[in-house]
């Protein structure tokens, strides 16, 4: 069976993407999939989904039933409690098998009837179904049937590429934005077995066999030599042996010239397969290789997924044949860019910045804050509280042991420097003048205060031993009593917390890698894509309303990732002191990360 495929796909946003993909090991197995999904980042979440769930279908071992149940049951792991609709289709040899869920349709167009498929069962379940020759299948979320109403059917009936040209002109315009459109088009066209090409042997019925192990390839070139040979013998057939013994011998003979001749006529059907399954999967990889190249700096998460793509069929066409000069040169190519399309990069050296020794013996640092183009370094065993100027490295000392007590974390918002002090409370200091005030004195409510940010004038501490983050609102005679930031209904957990930074939405590092979100007092998406491997032992992060990504210190990974503010990978730097720092802070504008070990401070260029 040969397929011919095109695709539609409308306008796609962060919160909402419709999207396909269709995949196709041999001719005679396909896999095609139809997502309509709504959730933050859902472009990037659904494209890498998708491809999961592809490669996912042809890995799994089993029936093209079990492989396609499977695959839709990983499907609904993927999305979990996200709002998405999805299909998911295989055509198996001549067989169509559908599982569907949500607003999702499929149309079949057979003799100029137009019939829907997903009618002939309940969501969830799994039909399948024969195709013909000439049928033309339409795989489509139920926006995209809405958007084309009574054109239907004549949609049906344009040629392929006319088909996809005309269609996402119309759903690429700016006016249909967000409703979900999405559609495959199938056209199949059937290779039928050779029957009646050889030799018709009088009396002999010419019906269709089963196919054996052999397959059609196999049955086609048996048939073809057994054609060839009646079509020698017919003519001779008086001269044949009259004994017994004599026809015994020339059969004998037959069938050995007979099975020579269709060892050879296989093994060459077979090589020409071999062949034509590497060239797909050659070309393939170069597809997806390019594809990734284009999108690195557009969508880093998609030329991720490409280029894991390129990996695998490079791979698949290797196995076919590992010495081919092409192959080799492309896994080297690959090789050689594969850090530059995932904006990867490795640094050695990290010049020094400043050495806080020089500003006080002894000074070990253990918390940085950046605003405004100011450094905010504490030292909480000298208890040391320093200014400095990025630009000028001027330094000053705003306070020491008297006025700071058991200071431990720090937040800097604007010229106002926030302290949390075990014995003090909330400490408030003037980065202008030094002027030290109260913005709340030790409360026998908290608990255990992991750390403290300034954000618009309002201090906020991540409090680990409540699960809660207080809220200090600034009042025009100082600050308000404590409030609680996170709504009634939130139960957080915050016992593995260790950093806490501000840029209209809150968000929480955990000692583990895991990163909690929340806004306006409720908890927000967030969750890591595109990565290669976990997060280990972190910690730090940045990530302020001057920012446009997050910086995570993952230091048991010895790197620094750049992330979206959801946490999709935008890319990652390496280097030994990213395993040794205890704090960074990143200025985005100046293309700079400073990173903390003890009384020195180093500079990182961003790329």
């Amino acid at each position: 069976m040969k397929l011919k495929i095109a695709q539609v796909i409308g306008l796609n946003t962060d919160q909402k993407a419709a999207q396909v993909i269709s995949t196709a090991r041999n001719e005679e197995n396909s896999f095609l999939a139809v997502l309509d999904l709504s959730s933050d980042d859902a472009f990037t979440k659904g494209r890498q989904a998708l491809s999961e769930i592809s490669d996912f279908y042809f890995d799994f071992e089993g029936t093209p039933v079990e492989k396609l149940n499977a695959s839709f049951e990983e499907a609904q792991k993927k999305f979990g409690a996200e709002d998405f609709a999805i299909l998911l289709a295989a055509i198996s040899g001549k067989i169509l098998y559908l599982i569907s869920k949500g607003a999702v349709e499929v149309y079949l167009k057979r003799s100029g009837k137009l019939s829907p498929l997903l009618s002939a069962g309940p969501s969830n379940q799994l039909i399948s179904g024969f195709l013909k020759e000439g049928d033309r299948l339409l795989l489509s979320t139920s926006s995209l049937i809405s958007f084309l109403g009574d054109d239907l059917s004549k949609s049906l009936q344009l040629p392929l590429e006319t088909f996809e040209e005309e269609l996402t002109d119309r759903i690429g315009a700016p006016n249909v934005e967000n409703q979900g459109l999405a559609a495959l088009m199938v056209e199949v066209e059937l290779a039928p077995l050779p029957i009646g090409t050889g030799l018709e042997v009088p009396g002999l019925e010419q019906e269709e066999p089963v196919v054996s192990v052999t397959g059609a390839v196999g049955y086609s070139i048996l048939k073809t030599a057994w054609a060839k040979v009646l079509r020698f013998l017919w003519p001779k057939i008086s001269y044949l042996p009259k004994s017994n013994r004599g026809r015994l011998a020339l059969a004998v003979i037959l069938i050995a010239v007979i099975s020579v001749g269709v060892g050879f006529k296989i093994k060459t059907a077979k090589d020409a397969q071999k062949q034509a399954s590497f060239n797909q999967s050659l070309q393939g990889a170069r597809n997806d290789f390019n594809a990734a190249k284009g999108l690195t700096s557009l969508n880093p998460a998609e030329a991720k997924v490409k280029l894991e793509s390129a990996q695998g069929q490079l791979s698949k066409a290797l196995s076919f044949k590992s010495n081919d000069s092409d192959a080799q040169n492309l896994k080297k190519q690959i090789e050689e860019e594969s850090a530059s399309i995932l904006l990867q990069s490795n640094v050695s050296e990290f010049p020094l910045y400043l050495d806080m020794d020089l500003i006080k013996k002894n000074f070990r640092a253990a918390f940085l804050s950046l605003s405004n183009g100011k450094l905010l370094v504490l030292d909480p065993g000298v208890k040391t509280l320093v200014v400095v100027d990025l630009a000028k490295k001027s330094h000053q000392i705003l306070a020491g042991s008297e006025q700071l007590g058991e200071a431990t974390p720090i937040s800097l918002n604007g010229g106002l420097a926030f302290v949390y002090s075990k014995d003090k409370g909330i400490l408030r200091l003037d980065t202008a003048d030094s002027k030290l005030t109260s913005v709340a004195k030790k409360d026998s409510e908290w608990g255990e205060i992991r750390d403290i940010y300034g954000f618009s004038g309002n201090v906020y501490l991540l409090d680990a031993g409540k699960n809660m983050i207080w809220k200090y609102l600034a009042t025009s005679d100082g600050y308000s009593d404590k409030r609680e930031y996170l709504n009634k209904s939130v139960k957080a957990d915050f016992a593995n917390a260790i950093r806490m930074q501000i840029e209209s939405s809150i968000y929480i590092l955990g000692k583990d890698g895991a990163m909690k979100r929340f806004t306006k007092g409720d908890q927000d998406n967030f969750s890591y894509a595109g990565l290669d491997k976990g997060v280990k032992d972190p910690k730090s992060f940045f990530v302020s309303s001057d920012t446009d990504n997050l910086y995570l210190l993952d230091s048991g990974n010895s790197r620094l990732l750049i992330l979206t503010k959801t946490g999709s990978y935008k890319g990652q730097i390496s280097g030994e002191k990213f395993a040794q720092a205890a704090d960074l802070v990143v200025d985005e504008q100046g293309k700079k990360v400073y990173l903390l070990d003890g009384s020195k401070i180093y500079q990182v260029d961003l790329k």
